[in-house]
């Protein structure tokens, strides 16, 4: 029996980026003696199915498939895409705006049978426009290459570049949660929990992916709002997963942490005459003010422009207008939950 192994991607309008993505998954090659059966997934997170042709256009060994999630937001997508691979032994997330250079898909199977882990996450490498401020060039928000080294067992992942064994997605189910429809931070969240559950994450620097970086993420105001995102998504995530004044407790002192560790960065920045320090003081103080309104339910909807919601869309249980993050359900216990498996809830 071969080993079945499905790419998933979402997207949502970006039919140009969707099509360098999946010629370069198209141009994938394994080795011949390698016993997979690969598939692409993609879940169109717009109801008008703007991805239809460029899906329909993509040739090459691997099949395509697609369906549409209608419900606006990236956690419904995502369970989507976890529902449609249910059956797969493992699953790869990529994003839709990434380009997987030659090799990248042999050398993630390859870390994943070497390693025996249960989830294998690389490095994202971002390209740069040529034309991009200065100070990107000394932040690595852009650029997770030699983060880690291959080998390394973390805590965490994203869904950017990162096998999935099918195990991990059939036990910590649902996978995605509604919370974070417009925020991001759902994929953190998720693989918090695939932690905790006891899965081994384990660093794949080889299995590198680029992302041409848009010109709208290379301003200043944009590397706070992220900081600013990715802080309060990381608190809301933990007081989630275990509610309680404990949780609470340790969020705000991971707040406080960073933004002590941003003075200190920053004065080491001013005295050594070092830009490095300087971006990490930035991108730590806000997140740290970004764990600190996390703790009270407040994040920054990066993606709701996108979707052209008017904030009046809640879903059921979601921390909408800054509600708190308690212990929040993935639906109410009366409406079927988001995937299709009778015991799916969040711990």
């Amino acid at each position: 029996m071969s080993t079945s192994v499905a790419i998933a991607v979402i997207t949502f309008r970006r039919p140009e980026l969707l099509k360098d993505l999946l010629d370069s998954l198209q141009a994938q090659e394994l080795p011949a003696d390698s016993d997979y059966a690969v598939r692409i997934v993609v879940v169109d997170n717009d109801a008008a199915g703007s991805a239809a042709e460029v899906v329909a256009a993509s040739t090459g060994p691997y099949e395509v498939i697609s369906e549409i999630e209608p419900e606006p937001g990236i956690p419904f997508a995502r369970e989507k895409s976890v529902q449609l691979c249910w059956d797969d032994d493992a699953l790869i997330f990529v994003d839709d705006d990434e380009v997987a250079p030659a090799g990248w898909l042999a050398t993630l199977l390859g870390a994943w049978e070497t390693t025996g882990a249960d989830v294998v996450t690389g490095p994202i490498q971002g390209i740069l426009p040529p034309d991009a401020p200065a100070w990107n060039r000394y932040s690595d928000v852009h650029d997770s290459t030699g983060k880690h080294k291959t080998g390394d067992v973390l805590n965490k992942a994203y869904t950017n570049n990162t096998l999935v064994a099918q195990k991990v997605y059939h036990q910590v189910t649902p996978a995605f949660h509604p919370a974070f429809r417009f925020t991001g931070s759902s994929d953190l969240h998720f693989f918090l929990r695939v932690h905790q559950a006891g899965f081994r994450i384990v660093w794949c620097e080889e299995a590198r992916i680029t992302e041409d970086v848009p010109a709208s993420r290379t301003t200043l105001r944009w590397l706070v709002r992220r900081a600013f995102r990715s802080g309060s998504g990381d608190s809301i995530s933990r007081v989630l997963i275990r509610p309680g004044l404990a949780s609470i407790a340790k969020a705000l002192a991971y707040a406080l942490a960073r933004i002590g560790s941003a003075f200190v960065y920053g004065l080491a920045g001013l005295v050594l005459v070092r830009k490095t320090y300087l971006l990490k003081a930035v991108r730590r103080f806000f997140s740290g003010i970004g764990s600190l309104a996390g703790i009270v339910g407040i994040n920054h909807d990066e993606y709701r422009e996108r979707h052209h919601t008017d904030g009046g869309d809640a879903v059921p249980r979601d921390l909408a207008a800054g509600t708190g993050a308690g212990s929040a359900e993935l639906a109410d216990p009366g409406r079927p939950p988001v995937a299709d498996h009778p015991d799916a809830r969040l711990p």
